[in-house]
């Protein structure tokens, strides 16, 4: 930390003195711009046009399986970095192909330059065009979809449309990720406040609230994997108990959601006096529904207790509800 003391000229002129060493470090000269960027919390950031050029990153590449070469693009892209390069001493035709398909379930992500040594990356997504409330509408909206189909997959041993929430699964992946990249990117000071719209810390309550979604939409394609190991549809009273239990965790969830985005304080409160309730309502289910058809139990057992996760995460998202009003916004 450096400690300057303001000095005026001109008579209304404020000014401090850079430290070299910082100055020197940043590349900043004699006719250097600087972008001087206000936050919510009363601080002034000193951004040197050199920040956003040094954001790019380098994996050395080793005779890695895919999901170890997807975990390290992954970090990286959640990272906040622009560019990342993939490096060897020679990538071979299937670490090519590979890196492809990592590329594609990351959103903006694109193949700019290939060689025998070397594939780069750059991330096309303009932030401005992703705005964080919107994409969190979005993750709810896919969310709730994959759920309502999930319960109707194990109750009719749909197994089409059970292998049809699986695969939008990766899309609520794709839309929480690039969340994740944005909120690295406003803690890392390469996205203001200004360009998202929220400060810091209410962007952080928009990136739990995604996170409790994504939990969601795991469990609903986790509903779906029970459909496709059941032999047959639920009988008629397992169905009626799956589909109650269903409708009491789509509203919890519609609730708590909608106490986030309105800001609505009263009605988060209202969400979480139902915890105490809900629980009881699932213990009962989860002793009667497997009893009801003991062959298909565990795949019942599975969709009551995913169901009962499904409310917890609602009554995670009414807390956020409960404190996203109280952070500080300007």
């Amino acid at each position: 930390m450096y400690t300057r003391k303001v000095q005026k000229t001109g008579g209304s002129t404020y000014f401090v003195t850079l430290p070299k060493q910082w100055a020197e470090g940043a590349g900043i000269e004699t006719g250097s711009a600087v972008d001087l960027i206000p936050s919510d919390s009363g601080a002034l950031l000193v951004l040197p046009e050199s920040v956003p050029d040094s954001n790019r990153c380098i994996i050395d590449l080793h005779d890695w399986t895919f999901e170890r070469l997807q975990r390290e693009v992954i970090s990286r892209y959640n990272g906040g970095y622009g560019i990342i390069s993939v490096r060897g001493d020679r990538i071979r035709p299937e670490q090519r192909r590979m890196v492809r398909e990592i590329s594609q379930r990351l959103l903006g992500l694109e193949i700019f330059e290939e060689t025998q040594q070397l594939i780069v990356l750059h991330s096309l997504v303009n932030i401005k065009d992703f705005p964080v409330h919107k994409t969190v509408g979005r993750i709810f909206d896919i969310t709730l979809a994959m759920l309502s189909d999930a319960v109707i997959a194990i109750c009719d041993h749909d197994e089409e449309l059970a292998r049809d929430v699986r695969e939008r699964d990766r899309d609520i992946d794709r839309l929480v990720m690039l969340i994740a990249r944005q909120f690295s990117l406003l803690l890392r000071d390469l996205m203001t406040e200004d360009d998202c719209g929220l400060s810091k810390l209410q962007f952080m309550h928009h990136h739990e609230v995604a996170d409790q979604l994504e939990r969601v939409a795991d469990h609903a394609a986790k509903i779906s994997e029970g459909a496709l190991s059941m032999s047959n549809p639920s009988a008629d009273e397992v169905a009626d108990l799956i589909r109650m239990r269903a409708d009491g965790s789509t509203e919890i969830l519609k609730s708590a959601v909608g106490a986030f985005v309105d800001r609505d304080t009263d009605r988060a409160n209202q969400v979480l006096e139902l915890r105490e309730e809900q629980a009881k309502l699932f213990d009962e289910a989860r002793i009667v529904a497997p009893e009801k058809q003991p062959q298909e139990a565990s795949a019942i057992s599975i969709a009551i207790d995913s169901l009962l996760r499904i409310a917890e995460y609602g009554f995670n998202i009414a807390e956020n509800a409960l404190d996203i009003p109280v952070t500080r916004q300007q």
